[in-house]
């Protein structure tokens, strides 16, 4: 890390000044703590004292650092109290034994006096690590520190953000995403004299053209940095890149390839691998056609095409699917809806919301408090996708998922009247240090991880299941592919761009559904009126001129979750748009069949609808009870008919192939 010292203070006023009534006394009274929702369980301490602190420029920043978190509620005063200022006070006696004369914390270098620190607290006994999950991170200590530091820099910095070595995306007026905490566009490690190249990069790509989005910017700069340190590994004289040749890019590929990964992520010193390679002359390609298109005086002289060649981009592995695409298994799904209960009560709504409507995590998060949508055939869920930046992309949804929707609603609506919620969000974070955004997405995955691990949610292999958030979104887009939806229809409710990434979900079909035409032995059709319909197999054939693979292979491709949809794929759907309470029933589809495998659905339907009867009896919802009857009697006609069905009927064979003109219009 590597932080510029700021330059000192003349006097304490810069700090002091902002200090008023309670918090410029050295002694601050719980008693006469101003703000009384956040003071916390403190019974067994009277005041928080700052009289020990000798040096007067460090005891103005300590107290503005420490008013500044409990005004905008970083801690309540019980945890400032045990949890902040225990560590605060260890930083003040180091900061009094070697620097005794220092007029702020910010004139030493940050590696100067995290070394020092570091040192003082091995003397002192304090552990440098701490144990999380099995897994080593920085003590409490050290952090303390950091985020001291960090906060004065930011406060005696007084440049335009896009002129620092850190970038706070909250003060560069751009949209990001809320339900994340990280917070920082870092160029800290471009090594100089190249640092301020990329950060006019960043701030035409970003904040003036806005051709990328933060969250891209982040992913550049940790790769990008591995070029800047082999040029000024190899070239310590450059100012530019005005001299780079293809031979350069050339050692720079081999760089990559012996330098370790690092990071602290799970794939620190890991060996580097293709992706990673390609990532890295990715951007550095990106990078230099920018500075070459706009004729910027850094570029290189030599063009683009002649430096960078197709063959140095690494081909993309062939991935299996079940590898790829992590999605959630039924039966663990299952596990989770056992133990929902167990589950942050906010957290549960997410969960169920991202499985039921194939948003993302960070687009549920974000949803806006006025989500729901009633249109004449039931209701929708109205939100952004964000990362393809459409507003106000809707999805159907039960009365089930809308009840969940009415009950966070409930919970926020007085949110709604403060500053607590100025985003109008539905998952709002009314207190604490992140009050106003987004509910954490992070929170969700480690609810869930903590969830599996206590009630010992299993993989088929039998061991703990560790959830991504994402899987939810494939797990939707695959359920609505195995029931047998138009992909098209899939590629429109997700909003994918491209029909080519829909077809990742359809990789498992023929595994998961073939099974399925086997199992049908009878059925039952329901006729332009309405009325249940029964016939044999062979006789449809027959009266329709329907060729009997052509049945089979469009039952194996279409089964719904409750029923087969027997229409050729050349003919357009006249219910499409109706996707809410089965529109194939209650128009009375000539092209779809119910067989004795959708019994239990049907059972399963029966029982909700009456148990929903019961409820709006007691409550005297009549309306309601005028809408689900006829549904009710006529989902107890099909199951009583599927009981006895003999047979299966089908579209009739001049309506499955184009004639006349059709041809010429593609069957329109």
């Amino acid at each position: 890390m590597n932080i510029n010292s700021i330059t000192s203070l003349k006097s304490k006023i810069e700090t002091e000044e902002l200090l008023e009534g309670y918090w410029k006394l050295d002694v601050w009274k719980i008693k006469d703590f101003p703000y009384k929702d956040c003071l916390g369980n403190v019974s067994d301490r009277k005041a928080v004292s700052f009289s020990y602190i000798k040096n007067i420029y460090i005891k103005a920043e300590v107290k503005y650092y420490s008013s500044f978190g409990l005004k905008n509620e970083w801690w309540k005063m019980s945890s400032f109290i045990y949890c902040t200022y225990p560590y605060i006070k260890l930083i003040v006696l180091f900061l009094e034994k070697e620097y005794p004369k220092i007029k702020s914390l910010t004139e030493i270098s940050y590696e100067e006096i995290q070394l020092k620190y570091k040192q003082y607290l091995v003397l002192s006994g304090k552990p440098l690590v701490r144990l999380r999950k099995g897994r080593e991170r920085t003590s409490i200590y050290i952090n303390t520190l950091k985020a001291f530091y960090l906060f004065l820099v930011d406060f005696y910095d007084k440049r335009p953000e896009y002129e620092k070595d850190r970038w706070n995306v909250e003060k560069l007026g751009i949209i990001y995403n809320m339900s994340r905490r990280d917070k920082y566009i870092n160029f800290e490690n471009i090594k100089k004299p190249f640092r301020e190249l990329v950060k006019k990069y960043m701030h035409q790509n970003l904040l003036i053209q806005q051709k990328i989005t933060y969250a891209t910017a982040q992913n550049i700069l940790k790769k990008m940095y591995l070029f800047f340190d082999f040029i000024v590994k190899e070239f310590p004289d450059w100012k530019d890149l005005n001299n780079l040749n293809r031979k350069n890019v050339e050692d720079f590929l081999l760089y990559v390839r012996n330098a370790e990964m690092g990071g602290r992520s799970y794939v620190k010193n890991r060996v580097p691998n293709d992706r990673h390679v390609l990532e890295c002359i990715s951007n550095v390609k990106r990078f230099i056609e920018y500075l070459q298109d706009y004729n910027w005086d850094e570029a290189p002289v030599t063009p683009l095409h002649m430096l960078i060649y197709p063959e140095d981009f690494p081909k993309r592995r062939h991935k299996i699917y079940e590898d790829h695409i992590k999605h959630i298994p039924d039966y663990v799904w299952e596990q989770v809806q056992e133990n929902l209960h167990m589950l942050d009560s906010e957290v549960a709504r997410i969960v169920l919301l991202m499985e039921a409507t194939g948003f993302r995590v960070s687009d549920v998060c974000q949803l806006s408090y006025d989500c729901l949508l009633y249109k004449n055939d039931g209701w929708w869920l109205i939100g952004d996708q964000r990362k393809v930046r459409l507003e106000n992309h809707i999805v159907p949804i039960s009365e089930e998922i809308v009840a969940i929707v009415k009950i966070q609603q409930e919970k926020t609506k007085d949110y709604l009247k403060t500053k607590s919620n100025p985003n109008k969000f539905l998952f709002p974070v009314p207190f604490g240090k992140n009050k106003g955004k987004a509910y954490s997405q992070r929170k969700v995955t480690n609810e869930l991880n903590s969830l599996a691990e206590k009630c010992k949610i299993l993989d088929k292999h039998g061991e703990v299941y560790y959830f991504k958030n994402h899987a939810f979104r494939h797990r939707y887009g695959m359920n609505l592919l195995n029931n047998g939806m138009n992909i098209l229809h899939v590629q429109k409710l997700m909003a994918h761009t491209s029909p080519e990434m829909t077809l990742t979900y359809a990789k498992i079909l023929d595994s998961t559904l073939r099974k399925e035409w086997e199992r049908v032995q009878s059925s039952i059709r329901i006729d332009e009126k309405g009325a249940i319909v029964e016939a044999v197999l062979s006789e449809q054939v027959e009266e329709n001129g329907l060729e009997l693979e052509w049945i089979r292979h469009n039952m194996d491709s279409i089964r719904l979750d409750h029923g087969f949809c027997i229409k050729s794929p050349k003919l357009s759907c006249d219910f499409l748009e109706q996707t809410l309470e089965p529109p194939c029933i209650k128009n009375g589809c000539r092209s779809f069949h119910v067989d004795q495998t959708f019994i239990s659905y049907y059972n399963d339907q029966i029982s909700k609808m009456e148990a929903d009867i019961e409820i709006y009896k007691k409550n005297g919802r009549t309306r309601s009870l005028e809408l689900i009857e006829p549904k009710l009697n006529k989902y107890r006609e099909i199951r009583d008919s599927i009981q006895y069905g003999t047979g299966i009927l089908g579209l009739p064979k001049h309506k499955r192939e184009y004639i006349g003109n059709e041809r010429e219009t593609n069957g329109k």
